[in-house]
């Protein structure tokens, strides 16, 4: 039989939900701690197959187990409970792996489905993604913490601190400071832990925002694939070589082609889900089953890409429309300019996200509805379609910025009837 653990530090909560699970004995057994360091004594003594979670408690936090379990139990999923849910802190939690995620108060039927197909889900896949650098450090930001931990990776290691939510030190290495945080967001394959605080003070050394060394790490991260890329190919071109029997000399040099890019376009930002791996996948698979990735001969994508299509002929100077969704993923396109669609939809989802959690913070703004953004020679505007999906629409300057607006409100009707097809 399955084994559940439900952690929680409402001595009342738990006491609700063993008596309301009572009738589901016969399906799966049912484990309780007050906070983590009494669910790691569960973990270590029974075989756990799914963990429940709330993020803030006494002694030791949601945050630190789910670090403890990275590292430890990598192989048993969690779903986490919160009281202070946003779309944003929905969507880094499932970049770090979480399965699930809980508004409170609870929905006992919406805990037992979360439950029953988080246990179906374990049967199947039998691992959960790892935790990616800049992901946690997100989520660090976003719940304001005051901490120290270590970030391992093969046979490197560094560390990080945090006070209140700000990045203020990090040490890898020679490396101090920004250099050695941006290093280590670029790190794979880590295993996390957190350390007790000094007992001194910590000087300060990183003054730039999280944001801007996310942004430079995938920038460095996206050179270094770009380069790996060439000695591949090189490798690839001597090998055909040989195999013809012919020498370099007799060819006549071959020069890699850099792609060139509109100037308006920022550093590579990773959104959400940009970092994570191939096995993570069905995270977005799951949310919209045949809208996976563009071009896979889904009729609604291609009904959707003629729509741009269409939209595209109602303006001048169109550059690219696309649909994407908040974790940074291209569902449909008309591209006639080749913009790097894909680098455009993570970057855009993240500033976003940001604007989202501003507006939010705003007493009477109320929701985001559309960004515009403007650059020596494009309009970018991104237009809410649905709650996790949005327009990202490049024109050039020659374009009238109050046509484009009305050429998308004219179509979000359509659009939104062909999302809710899926």
């Amino acid at each position: 039989m399955k084994n559940v653990l439900i952690v929680d530090d409402e001595t009342s909560l738990l006491l609700s939900i063993k008596a309301g699970f009572e009738p589901y004995k016969d399906r799966f057994n049912l484990f309780t701690a007050e906070d983590g360091k009494k669910a790691i004594g569960i973990l270590t003594t029974y075989p756990i197959d799914l963990v429940v979670t709330d993020i803030r408690m006494p002694e030791m936090g949601g945050f630190e187990l789910l670090v403890y379990m990275n590292a430890n139990f990598p192989a048993i999923p969690a779903i986490v409970m919160s009281a202070y849910g946003t779309r944003e802190i929905e969507g880094q939690f499932e970049s770090i792996g979480i399965i699930g995620f809980l508004d409170k108060p609870i929905d006992f039927n919406e805990l037992f489905e979360s439950i029953e197909e988080g246990l179906q889900r374990s049967s199947q896949s039998g691992t959960i993604t790892g935790i990616s650098v800049g992901s946690f450090l997100q989520l660090i930001e976003m719940e304001e913490k005051t901490c120290l931990f270590e970030v391992r990776a093969q046979k490197k290691r560094g560390l990080y601190f945090f006070y209140q939510g700000r990045l203020h030190d990090a040490v890898c290495g020679t490396l101090v400071g920004e250099e050695a945080a941006i290093e280590m967001v670029m790190w794979t394959q880590v295993r996390l832990s957190f350390k007790d605080l000094p007992v001194h003070k910590i000087t300060k050394r990183i003054n730039s925002e999280l944001m801007n060394i996310l942004m430079e790490a995938a920038r460095r991260k996206d050179e270094k694939n770009q380069e790996k890329d060439l000695s591949v190919f090189d490798e690839s071109i001597e090998e055909t070589l040989i195999s013809l029997n012919m020498d370099n000399d007799q060819l006549p040099p071959i020069e890699p082609q850099k792609a060139v890019e509109p100037d308006w376009i920022i550093p590579e930002c990773p959104g959400p889900t940009v970092l994570l791996p191939k096995e993570n996948q069905d995270v977005i698979e799951h949310r919209l089953p045949e809208c996976d990735h563009p071009g896979t001969g889904n009729p609604t994508l291609k009904l959707i890409a003629d729509l741009f299509k269409n939209m595209a002929a109602e303006m001048n100077g169109v550059m690219m429309i696309a649909l994407m969704d908040m974790d940074g993923i291209v569902i449909a396109e008309h591209n006639p300019s080749k913009i790097p669609s894909d680098a455009f939809a993570a970057k855009s989802s993240m500033i976003m996200g940001l604007l989202d959690k501003s507006m939010k913070d705003i007493e009477g703004a109320g929701e985001l509805e559309e960004t515009i953004i403007q650059a020596s020679s494009a309009w970018m505007v991104c237009r809410l379609v649905a709650k996790s999906y949005y327009i990202g629409l490049v024109v050039n300057r020659q374009s009238t910025l109050g046509n484009v607006r009305l050429v998308i409100v004219k179509y979000l009707d359509k659009i939104r009837q062909l999302l809710s097809r899926e």
